[in-house]
């Protein structure tokens, strides 16, 4: 078991983002972009990224996800059946030709992902059919594979730039990726040994190509194989032999707040058997995840504002939810209303008080700067068009509550640098006793105490 310095990975879901990624990136540890956005907008992403370099071109640690596991089979969160129809990356989209009809049909940005990768994902696409190990039986079908999504990685963002005249003269400086995955798809809960065995076999093949790049792996399965004994012994201890340098694990309906003692200990474990060997980072997490660097996890990713939990196949349908107020004490977001009937019995009653014992964040102290009913611009609401019958979040409201959290997540990764385990478990010990009795955070706080359990 031993300490590292915790990377700060910034995920990058859709080009609204751009603000929010500019203006922190420069205190980030990387930046990591979906394949499917690239394929979607591969001007923009590409020249995002070149621009975050800066005056550091060609430095910047960027990372491609060649989100290849969307061309995998899924677990329907409706039925909680197997499916391989690979209808969960469709969408109705209109009919060539026919006005007003509509057919359910792939993404684009999925089409063009797939002819980048060729086959057998192009093939998936026109069988209507999940890609399977039964598609990289021979060794020359998965090298011939691999090299591409490899290649994909390596040279995609120097080729966009130089089909672009304006940015032509970028392409040869363009930097490549901090580290190329290998091709991964969900481990369904029910068949692990041949999940297990397409993922070693794909991140072998990788592995063993002679280039420069790091080569990482990624462990995309359920919440509920990190009860598996038998599925934890072979992540750890088969992973390191693949020859991969590094791993990131991606637990499905993994939540490091709600999750149990036994979820969370087998989750430390796993990160310092793996941690022995190679680098290891978690795909989407949050504070506690930051935190396990004192047992050897390299980095964390996550996007603004969200993503320190994903599911493998998102709920469709679902209303964008409100970007709640992190509040750092108890490293979780809550309502504002929530956190407001506390400050009474909080000996909270300044901007001043507000500052000290909750945030002082640049944008905390621009907002609660005369008055401690200002914190309430945190949670303004409006009707967002004139049909609206709900009240929603205003975007000004969830743009304070997105900086707010980046530069607390910030503090928070410098802080955990410099702290022992001993310190950070002091921390949230204290921080449980403080709040744990206000009436409105109700079992808000009981995450604080699985941590601090976790961690020491």
């Amino acid at each position: 078991m031993s300490k590292t310095e915790p990377h700060l990975i910034i995920r990058m879901g859709s080009h609204a983002e751009k603000d929010y990624i500019q203006k922190t990136i420069q205190f980030m540890d990387g930046i990591i972009v979906g394949a499917n956005l690239l394929e979607a907008t591969p001007g923009a992403t590409a020249s995002l990224l070149i621009n975050c370099a800066g005056a550091k071109l060609p430095t910047i640690t960027y990372y491609i996800d060649p989100m290849t596991y969307a061309f995998g089979q899924y677990i329907d969160p409706a039925t909680r059946t197997l499916r391989s129809d690979l209808d969960w990356i469709k969408s109705e989209q209109k009919a060539a030709g026919k006005t007003g009809k509509t057919i359910r049909a792939v993404k684009h940005s999925y089409r063009k992902l797939a002819e980048q990768f060729g086959t057998p994902f192009s093939n998936a696409l026109s069988r209507g059919r999940a890609v399977t190990q039964a598609d990289l039986q021979t060794d020359a079908e998965l090298e011939a594979s691999c090299q591409r999504l490899a290649d994909y990685q390596q040279k995609r963002i120097a080729s966009i730039l130089s089909d672009d005249p304006v940015s032509q003269a970028l392409a040869d400086q363009a930097p490549g990726p901090a580290a190329v995955f290998a091709p991964y798809f969900y481990i369904e809960p029910s068949n692990t040994d041949v999940g297990i065995d397409f993922l070693l076999a794909c991140a072998r093949r990788t592995a063993s190509f002679t280039n420069k790049t790091p080569v990482h792996a990624v462990v995309c399965a359920d919440e509920s194989s990190l009860k598996d004994d038998a599925f934890l012994k072979r992540i750890g201890g088969e992973i390191p032999d693949t020859g991969v340098s590094g791993v990131w694990l991606w637990f499905s309906k993994f939540h490091e707040d709600k999750a149990d003692g036994q979820t969370l200990t087998s989750f430390r474990s796993l990160i310092e058997t793996l941690s022995a060997k190679i680098s290891v980072y978690n795909m989407h997490g949050g504070y506690l995840s930051l935190a396990l660097s004192t047992v050897g996890l390299t980095g964390v990713s996550h996007g603004v504002g969200y993503g320190e939990q994903k599911d493998v196949v998102p709920v469709v349908g679902k209303s964008t939810p409100t970007v709640r107020y992190y509040l750092p004490p108890l490293r979780k977001r809550l309502g504002v209303p929530q956190i407001e009937r506390c400050f009474d019995s909080l000996g909270i009653l300044t901007p001043s008080d507000f500052h000290e014992q909750i945030c002082d964040c640049v944008v905390c102290k621009g907002v609660v700067s005369k008055s401690l009913s200002e914190f309430g611009a945190f949670g303004d609401l409006h009707y967002s068009t004139p049909q609206s019958k709900r009240l929603a979040q205003t975007p000004a409201a969830a743009k304070r509550c997105r900086f707010h959290f980046l530069l607390n997540r910030i503090k928070e990764r410098d802080r955990i640098k410099k702290s022992t385990t001993a310190e950070i478990v002091n921390g949230l010990r204290l921080a449980h006793e403080r709040w744990s009795e206000q009436p409105s955070l109700a079992g808000a706080c009981d995450h604080l105490e699985r941590w601090q359990v976790v961690l020491g």
